[in-house]
């Protein structure tokens, strides 16, 4: 435009600001529990949320218990999925009616399990008259009451759909076809019974594990205290294919952890690393620690190794290898716990199951994570050169940023650098739409061992 009248001409340009990477430290986990909603993950940042949502630590139940170990090491947010079988029942009551004392009305919990057989049903007369007054009690929920409720279906006092629109505790059925006033349920308390929880089969898992495929700023995905290798494959496998981020799955990369079995010996141990040699998954050993792996990692910055880092919150161990077993583990690809004076309980080196240290993969999903954000504020704007060359920049400023951290360092010698970086569309890709990125990073290595040189002066 050629301005004739002289005046100011003002162009406002937004700039292309990548948001902030969410912090990492975020663990999927996946157990059973006897209360809450099952196959919806839910994110909680205390243990103390946890149980707010899934009710108290029981015996014979894993979330909570590796959990615990997770906040106790301090994980930064764990994302809770409840895992139930299918053939899980929810525990119900039936409330019979004035007339004849036929079944009238059908409560069942809204939570699958054993929970709601604790769940007390409580009717009296209503204020009003022809009506009733419910009263639900349940320890771990706010006591409901509703008055002036009837089985009136053309009323708006319906009992049916008083309690399913506004009950979180449980949902009401009609037994009877058309009813009445003169089906409202007579006083009476009642338990409610029946609740079963059948224990999860591998396709139940296979299940959450495709709810946690949703969240996409998971690192460590862990299923609760199971040793099945079966369970352990399904989980290296969700891993992998998060870290592709092939559509239609989206990209987030995330290693996955894994415990063997109470006493299982070393030689059972090294025969699971053989069938699953992963650079996505950390088998930890002996039992008992998985969950407080989890928790380290989430701790350390991502660029930090677990090696030869305490776990808290652990008073023993279930069992101590030797040295020389420690070495088999280490050699196999399994992570080892021991306990070392001065030091307490620690990881003895963190790696996985293809010996691939840990933080060099959380450093390569960082910088992934990264560049995929970058990328994604640019869709749209690279049909010219001045646009790849602006993703170029954003990106070099992202990695010179995680070079400034210490996650990705030059060569010793400096003869190469910490990242390279290339932005460029050839003519095919260009009529395409597609622009490249290709990238390379050379992350931090942790010093596993430290050679001393020792002069005897004579």
């Amino acid at each position: 435009m050629v301005r004739v009248i002289p005046g100011v001409e003002v162009n406002v340009i937004k700039e292309i600001v990548p948001q902030q990477l969410y912090p990492s430290g975020v663990v999927g986990m996946i157990g059973t529990c006897n209360d809450g909603p099952i196959g919806i993950p839910k994110t909680v940042t205390s243990y103390r949320e946890l149980i707010e949502i899934f009710g108290p630590e029981e015996i014979g139940f894993s979330l909570h218990k590796e959990a615990k170990q997770a906040f106790l090491n301090g994980v930064f947010q764990v994302i809770a999925t409840r895992v139930g079988g299918a053939a899980s029942t929810p525990a119900f009551t039936v409330l019979k009616g004035y007339r004849k004392r036929s079944e009238s009305v059908k409560l069942t919990a809204r939570d699958i399990g054993e929970a709601g057989n604790r769940i007390e049903i409580k009717v009296m007369r209503g204020a009003s008259e022809n009506t009733v007054r419910l009263e639900i009690a349940d320890a771990l929920h706010q006591p409901e009451s509703y008055d002036n409720i009837n089985m009136n279906k053309e009323g708006d006092t319906y009992l049916v759909n008083i309690i399913n629109q506004n009950s979180k505790i449980v949902s009401a059925e009609s037994l009877i076809e058309s009813p009445t006033v003169d089906n409202n349920p007579i006083p009476t308390e009642a338990t409610l019974g029946g609740g079963t929880f059948a224990p999860p089969t591998n396709q139940d898992y296979e299940r959450a594990l495709e709810f946690l495929e949703l969240e996409q700023n998971i690192d460590v995905v862990y299923i609760c205290d199971n040793w099945n290798p079966e369970i352990h494959a399904l989980v290296d496998a969700h891993c992998k294919n998060m870290s592709l981020g092939k559509e239609p799955k989206p990209l987030g990369p995330r290693i996955g952890i894994g415990t063997v079995a109470p006493n299982e010996p070393v030689d059972q141990i090294i025969r699971r690393t053989e069938v699953l040699a992963s650079d996505r998954f950390v088998l930890v050993a002996p039992y008992g620690c998985a969950g407080a792996v989890a928790g380290l990692m989430s701790k350390l910055n991502y660029y930090e190794s677990p090696t030869f880092k305490a776990l808290t919150g652990m008073a023993n161990i279930e069992r101590r290898y030797t040295p020389s077993e420690q070495m088999k583990l280490l050699t196999n690809g399994v992570l080892p716990i021991d306990a070392v004076k001065g030091r307490g309980i620690i990881a003895v080196k963190g790696i996985t199951t293809s010996k691939e240290q840990i933080s060099v993969m959380r450093v390569a999903d960082h910088a992934v994570r990264g560049i995929k954000n970058i990328a994604d504020l640019f869709i749209g704007t690279l049909n010219n050169a001045r646009g790849r060359m602006a993703l170029r920049e954003r990106i070099t400023e992202f990695l010179i940023g995680m070079e400034k951290e210490g996650s990705i360092v030059p060569s010793t010698d400096e003869t190469q650098p910490a990242f390279l970086i290339d932005v460029y569309s050839s003519q095919i890709d260009f009529a395409q739409g597609i622009v490249r990125v290709d990238s390379a990073v050379r992350p931090v290595r942790a010093m596993d061992y430290i050679y001393a040189t020792v002069n005897v002066q004579i």
